[in-house]
């Protein structure tokens, strides 16, 4: 069996976009063709790796894409942008689609926090690296959607932050079955590890065993 390297007093849960624009089925992703099956399909899960992260007593933390229909900096593109390639965009502001899922809704306690963004990666020019820090992080567990794009980007950006990054197999998803795998493979290749829900358990530090303790023991010595 691996032998336990994820300290819960240094390590967050991230849980990307899990809105109605990527989940529902009345959805203009749905409406696309593009499909919210596989993204509904993973919610059960995040919820109990939600419950899992708190009986540890690490922070939860929620991003939320706002797409900006007036966004000039996207009509500014010679080469057309993911949202022009698909002729549609998720998550527009003052639309139902920015909303969590009721599921998630219901899930999200007062003392989590929620990251609000405009672009594919939860880094990218929004507050969660300084939250983070604050916070004393240096581990990320990575769930949500969609597996090749925004998830894929945050677990990037982690990693060049010099972030040890888990993604829970069974806890991400996206449209795409192929790019999805591709994305795994490349978590298990260069970025970091890949665990499924039911091993994610046996692979956190009894609270005992982590760093802060040892510190705190050696200090007291």
């Amino acid at each position: 069996m691996t032998e336990p390297y994820i300290d819960p007093t240094c390590t967050a849960l991230l849980v990307i976009d899990m809105q109605k624009g990527f989940c529902d089925p009345e959805s203009r992703m749905e409406k696309a063709g593009i499909g919210t099956a596989n993204q509904r399909a993973i919610v059960p899960d995040v919820l109990r790796l939600v419950d899992l992260a708190r009986e540890r007593e690490m922070p939860v933390l929620w991003s939320q894409q706002i797409h900006y229909p007036e966004d000039v900096t996207r009509r500014r593109r010679r080469i057309p942008s993911h949202i022009d390639k698909q002729n549609w965009a998720p998550c527009l502001r003052d639309t139902w689609e920015v909303d969590f899922i009721d599921e998630v809704a219901a899930a999200i306690q007062p003392q989590d926090l929620i990251v609000e963004k405009h672009r594919a990666s939860v880094f990218f020019e929004t507050t969660l690296d300084t939250k983070l820090r604050m916070f004393g992080i240096e581990q990320i567990i990575i769930s949500g959607c969609n597996t090749e794009f925004c998830v894929e980007t945050t677990i990037r950006d982690g990693y060049y932050r010099d972030m040890d990054v888990i993604v829970v197999r069974d806890c991400v998803a996206g449209p795409r079955p192929r790019f999805h795998e591709d994305t795994l493979a490349k978590v298990e290749t260069y970025f970091g590890a890949v665990v499924s829900l039911d091993e994610l358990p046996d692979v956190i530090m009894p609270r005992e065993e982590t760093k802060e303790d040892a510190a705190l023991a050696e200090a007291r010595r």
